[in-house]
Protein backbone atom coordinates (compact mmCIF):
# COMPACT_ATOMS: atom_id res chain seq x y z
CA UNK A 1 0.00 0.00 0.00
CA UNK A 2 2.85 2.18 0.77
CA UNK A 3 4.41 1.51 -2.98
CA UNK A 4 0.91 2.14 -4.21
CA UNK A 5 0.41 5.33 -2.65
CA UNK A 6 4.23 6.37 -3.48
CA UNK A 7 3.75 5.52 -6.96
CA UNK A 8 0.33 7.89 -6.94
CA UNK A 9 1.81 10.65 -5.48
CA UNK A 10 4.99 10.77 -7.76
CA UNK A 11 2.63 10.64 -10.95
CA UNK A 12 0.41 13.88 -9.57
CA UNK A 13 3.68 15.30 -9.37
CA UNK A 14 4.58 14.30 -12.92
CA UNK A 15 0.96 15.91 -14.56
CA UNK A 16 1.80 19.25 -12.13
CA UNK A 17 1.85 22.08 -14.59
CA UNK A 18 5.32 23.37 -15.37
CA UNK A 19 6.57 26.93 -13.46
CA UNK A 20 5.80 29.40 -15.45
CA UNK A 21 9.20 30.49 -17.03
CA UNK A 22 11.04 33.36 -15.63
CA UNK A 23 10.18 36.66 -17.59
CA UNK A 24 13.65 37.99 -19.46
CA UNK A 25 14.44 41.38 -18.23
CA UNK A 26 15.34 43.63 -20.50
CA UNK A 27 17.34 46.85 -20.55
CA UNK A 28 14.92 49.63 -19.43
CA UNK A 29 16.77 53.18 -18.99
CA UNK A 30 20.03 55.19 -19.93
CA UNK A 31 23.51 54.24 -19.08
CA UNK A 32 24.01 57.25 -17.09
CA UNK A 33 22.22 59.78 -15.36
CA UNK A 34 20.92 62.68 -17.06
CA UNK A 35 22.93 65.34 -15.69
CA UNK A 36 26.47 63.39 -16.37
CA UNK A 37 24.81 63.37 -20.05
CA UNK A 38 24.52 66.31 -20.01
CA UNK A 39 28.46 67.22 -18.47
CA UNK A 40 29.46 64.79 -21.24
CA UNK A 41 27.57 66.68 -23.67
CA UNK A 42 28.88 69.99 -23.20
CA UNK A 43 32.58 68.75 -22.83
CA UNK A 44 32.26 66.91 -26.27
CA UNK A 45 31.27 70.23 -27.98
CA UNK A 46 33.43 72.42 -26.34
CA UNK A 47 36.27 70.15 -27.10
CA UNK A 48 35.31 70.18 -31.03
CA UNK A 49 34.61 73.93 -30.60
CA UNK A 50 38.50 74.66 -29.29
CA UNK A 51 39.62 72.34 -31.73
CA UNK A 52 37.96 73.57 -35.20
CA UNK A 53 38.92 76.93 -33.88
CA UNK A 54 42.10 76.76 -32.99
CA UNK A 55 42.80 74.45 -36.02
CA UNK A 56 40.97 77.82 -38.75
CA UNK A 57 43.75 80.55 -39.63
CA UNK A 58 43.61 83.55 -37.29
CA UNK A 59 43.07 85.92 -40.01
CA UNK A 60 40.74 86.62 -43.10
CA UNK A 61 36.76 86.06 -42.06
CA UNK A 62 37.26 84.34 -38.64
CA UNK A 63 39.24 86.34 -37.06
CA UNK A 64 36.64 88.63 -35.84
CA UNK A 65 34.53 85.50 -34.58
CA UNK A 66 37.90 83.67 -33.37
CA UNK A 67 39.50 86.09 -30.77
CA UNK A 68 35.97 86.27 -29.64
CA UNK A 69 35.23 82.83 -29.01
CA UNK A 70 38.82 82.39 -27.63
CA UNK A 71 38.11 85.86 -24.97
CA UNK A 72 34.60 84.14 -23.75
CA UNK A 73 35.80 80.53 -23.66
CA UNK A 74 39.58 80.36 -22.99
CA UNK A 75 40.70 77.87 -25.85
CA UNK A 76 43.96 78.93 -26.04
CA UNK A 77 44.01 77.50 -22.15
CA UNK A 78 42.58 74.85 -22.89
CA UNK A 79 44.36 74.41 -25.91
CA UNK A 80 47.75 74.62 -24.04
CA UNK A 81 46.77 72.83 -20.90
CA UNK A 82 46.04 69.32 -22.94
CA UNK A 83 48.88 69.63 -24.83
CA UNK A 84 46.68 70.19 -28.18
CA UNK A 85 48.61 73.54 -29.20
CA UNK A 86 49.51 73.07 -33.54
CA UNK A 87 51.02 76.50 -35.20
CA UNK A 88 49.96 77.16 -39.03
CA UNK A 89 53.57 77.37 -39.71
CA UNK A 90 53.55 73.52 -40.04
CA UNK A 91 51.65 74.00 -43.17
CA UNK A 92 53.39 77.15 -44.56
CA UNK A 93 53.29 77.40 -48.53
CA UNK A 94 57.05 77.92 -49.37
CA UNK A 95 59.07 75.23 -50.66
CA UNK A 96 62.37 74.62 -48.91
CA UNK A 97 65.06 76.48 -50.94
CA UNK A 98 67.95 74.14 -50.28
CA UNK A 99 68.68 70.73 -48.63
CA UNK A 100 69.85 70.15 -45.33
CA UNK A 101 70.78 67.20 -43.90
CA UNK A 102 73.11 66.29 -40.83
CA UNK A 103 75.87 63.44 -40.60
CA UNK A 104 76.37 61.48 -37.68
CA UNK A 105 79.22 60.71 -36.69
CA UNK A 106 80.55 58.39 -34.07
CA UNK A 107 83.76 57.73 -32.77
CA UNK A 108 84.57 54.66 -31.01
CA UNK A 109 87.37 53.82 -28.49
CA UNK A 110 89.80 52.76 -30.62
CA UNK A 111 90.04 55.97 -32.99
CA UNK A 112 87.65 54.75 -36.10
CA UNK A 113 85.04 57.03 -37.23
CA UNK A 114 81.58 55.09 -37.79
CA UNK A 115 79.07 56.85 -39.88
CA UNK A 116 75.60 56.18 -38.39
CA UNK A 117 73.69 56.40 -41.31
CA UNK A 118 71.11 58.56 -40.36
CA UNK A 119 71.17 61.66 -43.11
CA UNK A 120 69.50 60.71 -46.63
CA UNK A 121 72.17 62.50 -48.40
CA UNK A 122 72.74 59.93 -51.34
CA UNK A 123 70.53 57.00 -49.51
CA UNK A 124 67.25 58.10 -51.05
CA UNK A 125 65.65 58.12 -54.67
CA UNK A 126 64.30 61.36 -56.11
CA UNK A 127 61.30 62.29 -56.89
CA UNK A 128 59.79 60.10 -53.65
CA UNK A 129 57.15 60.06 -52.25
CA UNK A 130 56.90 59.04 -48.63
CA UNK A 131 58.58 61.92 -46.13
CA UNK A 132 59.64 59.54 -43.01
CA UNK A 133 59.97 61.47 -39.82
CA UNK A 134 63.98 59.85 -39.46
CA UNK A 135 64.42 62.80 -42.52
CA UNK A 136 62.47 64.96 -40.77
CA UNK A 137 64.12 65.27 -37.63
CA UNK A 138 67.45 65.12 -39.29
CA UNK A 139 66.58 68.50 -40.99
CA UNK A 140 65.59 69.81 -37.70
CA UNK A 141 69.13 68.92 -36.79
CA UNK A 142 70.38 71.10 -38.84
CA UNK A 143 68.02 74.25 -38.64
CA UNK A 144 67.72 74.23 -34.84
CA UNK A 145 70.74 73.64 -32.61
CA UNK A 146 68.63 72.65 -29.22
CA UNK A 147 67.91 69.14 -30.65
CA UNK A 148 72.06 68.61 -30.52
CA UNK A 149 72.46 67.80 -27.29
CA UNK A 150 69.47 65.72 -26.52
CA UNK A 151 70.22 64.05 -30.04
CA UNK A 152 73.80 62.94 -29.48
CA UNK A 153 72.85 61.80 -25.89
CA UNK A 154 70.73 59.13 -27.59
CA UNK A 155 73.27 58.16 -30.26
CA UNK A 156 75.51 57.99 -27.45
CA UNK A 157 73.14 55.48 -25.60
CA UNK A 158 72.47 53.45 -28.60
CA UNK A 159 75.83 52.69 -29.55
CA UNK A 160 76.39 51.86 -26.09
CA UNK A 161 72.96 49.13 -26.21
CA UNK A 162 74.23 48.00 -29.61
CA UNK A 163 77.76 46.96 -28.67
CA UNK A 164 77.65 44.66 -25.58
CA UNK A 165 77.82 47.82 -23.24
CA UNK A 166 81.10 49.75 -24.37
CA UNK A 167 80.62 53.43 -24.83
CA UNK A 168 81.10 55.34 -27.57
CA UNK A 169 83.90 58.26 -27.00
CA UNK A 170 82.28 61.06 -29.22
CA UNK A 171 79.38 62.25 -31.10
CA UNK A 172 80.06 64.79 -34.36
CA UNK A 173 77.36 66.24 -35.90
CA UNK A 174 78.08 67.91 -39.69
CA UNK A 175 75.70 69.63 -41.71
CA UNK A 176 75.37 69.19 -45.33
CA UNK A 177 73.90 71.85 -47.50
CA UNK A 178 73.31 72.46 -51.02
CA UNK A 179 71.33 75.36 -53.05
CA UNK A 180 68.05 74.41 -54.73
CA UNK A 181 68.36 76.17 -58.35
CA UNK A 182 65.23 78.22 -59.47
CA UNK A 183 62.90 77.22 -61.63
CA UNK A 184 64.46 79.99 -64.64
CA UNK A 185 68.14 77.94 -63.75
CA UNK A 186 67.21 74.44 -64.62
CA UNK A 187 65.62 75.50 -67.29
CA UNK A 188 68.47 77.01 -68.77
CA UNK A 189 70.62 74.65 -66.96
CA UNK A 190 73.82 72.71 -68.63
CA UNK A 191 74.93 69.05 -68.08
CA UNK A 192 76.54 70.05 -64.73
CA UNK A 193 73.26 69.59 -62.94
CA UNK A 194 71.22 67.22 -64.99
CA UNK A 195 71.30 63.52 -64.53
CA UNK A 196 71.54 63.10 -68.58
CA UNK A 197 71.53 65.50 -71.43
CA UNK A 198 68.13 64.26 -72.51
CA UNK A 199 66.15 65.39 -69.10
CA UNK A 200 64.83 68.18 -67.77
CA UNK A 201 65.35 68.94 -64.32
CA UNK A 202 68.26 68.59 -62.15
CA UNK A 203 70.15 65.97 -60.07
CA UNK A 204 70.36 67.08 -56.89
CA UNK A 205 73.80 64.37 -56.31
CA UNK A 206 75.62 66.82 -58.55
CA UNK A 207 74.77 70.22 -56.78
CA UNK A 208 77.45 71.61 -54.70
CA UNK A 209 77.99 70.77 -51.40
CA UNK A 210 78.65 72.87 -48.27
CA UNK A 211 80.14 70.92 -45.53
CA UNK A 212 80.26 72.68 -41.75
CA UNK A 213 81.39 70.48 -38.58
CA UNK A 214 78.35 71.48 -36.06
CA UNK A 215 79.22 70.28 -32.76
CA UNK A 216 80.93 67.74 -30.93
CA UNK A 217 79.79 65.79 -27.37
CA UNK A 218 81.63 63.57 -25.44
CA UNK A 219 79.96 60.76 -24.62
CA UNK A 220 81.01 60.40 -20.95
CA UNK A 221 80.65 63.62 -20.36
CA UNK A 222 77.17 64.34 -21.90
CA UNK A 223 74.37 64.57 -19.51
CA UNK A 224 72.34 61.17 -20.07
CA UNK A 225 74.67 60.07 -22.63
CA UNK A 226 75.06 56.88 -20.94
CA UNK A 227 72.92 53.92 -20.16
CA UNK A 228 71.71 53.59 -16.89
CA UNK A 229 72.36 51.14 -14.28
CA UNK A 230 68.63 49.89 -14.21
CA UNK A 231 68.50 49.75 -18.25
CA UNK A 232 71.91 48.01 -17.89
CA UNK A 233 70.31 45.21 -16.00
CA UNK A 234 67.50 45.33 -17.50
CA UNK A 235 69.36 44.17 -20.71
CA UNK A 236 71.74 41.71 -19.60
CA UNK A 237 74.98 43.84 -19.81
CA UNK A 238 77.89 44.12 -17.76
CA UNK A 239 77.37 47.00 -14.84
CA UNK A 240 79.50 49.94 -15.67
CA UNK A 241 82.17 51.41 -13.78
CA UNK A 242 81.27 53.33 -10.78
CA UNK A 243 80.39 57.33 -11.59
CA UNK A 244 79.58 56.32 -15.37
CA UNK A 245 76.29 57.45 -15.84
CA UNK A 246 75.52 60.99 -15.94
CA UNK A 247 71.79 61.91 -15.18
CA UNK A 248 69.58 64.58 -16.35
CA UNK A 249 68.85 67.47 -13.77
CA UNK A 250 65.74 68.86 -14.43
CA UNK A 251 64.71 72.09 -13.47
CA UNK A 252 60.74 71.58 -11.85
CA UNK A 253 58.74 73.46 -10.20
CA UNK A 254 59.42 71.39 -6.96
CA UNK A 255 62.95 71.62 -7.42
CA UNK A 256 62.99 75.77 -7.56
CA UNK A 257 60.10 75.47 -4.25
CA UNK A 258 62.76 72.82 -2.98
CA UNK A 259 65.68 75.65 -3.51
CA UNK A 260 64.39 78.65 -2.25
CA UNK A 261 63.07 76.86 0.89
Amino acid sequence: MAEAGGGAQAAGLLHQPAPAAAETVRGGGWAYSPALMIVASLFIAYHTAAVLLHSTPSGGLARKYGRAMNHYLRIGLYMRATANVQNWTMFAPNPHRNNVFVRVLVDDRNGKTWDAEHDLYGRRRYPYVIYDRLAKVNRRLGEQSHYHQPYAAWVCREWERTHGGEPAKRVRLVRLESKIPPPRVVYRASEAIRPSWTSIGFDPMRLPLARRELEVFECDLLPQGQLSPEIRARLGLPPAPAGHYKPLELETWWTRAEGRR
